[in-house]
């Protein structure tokens, strides 16, 4: 093992780390978006439903 291991290794495990990160935040905001506007259509829904 050359001493070129002991650096790259480590920085290709970082570079992943950070696209994952980077990936699975948006992901999570995209879900959390979904939800909200998923949650405002059934409120207005239930509205529309009880006001009949």
């Amino acid at each position: 093992m050359t001493s070129a291991h002991l650096f790259f290794i480590p920085a290709v495990v970082l570079a992943g780390a950070a696209i994952g990160y980077v990936i699975g935040r948006k992901l999570l905001l995209a879900e959390q978006e979904e939800e909200r506007r998923v949650a405002q259509r059934r409120a207005r829904r239930e509205a529309e439903e009880s006001a009949r």
